[in-house]
């Protein structure tokens, strides 16, 4: 990448994948890059953020746009993650890449357009329903009276 970047990178119990990221962490230059095993600060994590790159699933895509961030969404698997990925395209959240080589590209393309950024922001913000639990519980009440 041409941008300095910080990346954590979530790697649960997978110790294999721990030890990879750690060893490019430890070449890659203008991008530190940390490896982090099992945790239950996945929320503080994304609060630090300003872009999760990732998989689109379910939980993983509630919880992003709940915390504002932009997605670039990585090789989905087809089913959930693939309508998800479609979804967050159509509404303007998200970039996508399935080709690893062109990533820092894209990545450092999005990062150079601050007005892309910020209407994908704004894109976030209108989709996003950080309260959607609390609200349909309000709803529930209002209905039972």
């Amino acid at each position: 990448m041409q941008h300095p970047a910080q990346v954590i990178a979530l790697c649960g119990r997978n110790q294999d994948a721990i030890r990879q990221v750690e060893e490019v962490g430890a070449r890659s230059g203008r991008v530190l890059i940390k490896a982090v095993g099992y945790t239950t600060d996945v929320d503080e994590y994304m609060a630090a953020s300003d872009i999760l790159l990732g998989k689109p699933g379910g939980l993983t895509t509630s919880e992003a746009l709940a915390r504002g961030l932009v997605f670039v969404i990585v090789n989905p698997i087809p089913g959930q993650e693939e309508r998800n990925s479609d979804h967050l395209l159509e509404e303007g959240v998200a970039i996508r890449c399935n080709n690893l080589p062109a990533l820092a590209y894209k990545i450092d393309r999005l990062l150079d357009d601050p007005e892309r950024l910020e209407r994908m922001s704004r894109n976030v913000a209108r989709l996003a329903r950080p309260r959607a639990a609390y609200d349909i519980i309000f709803k529930l009440l209002s209905l039972a009276g």
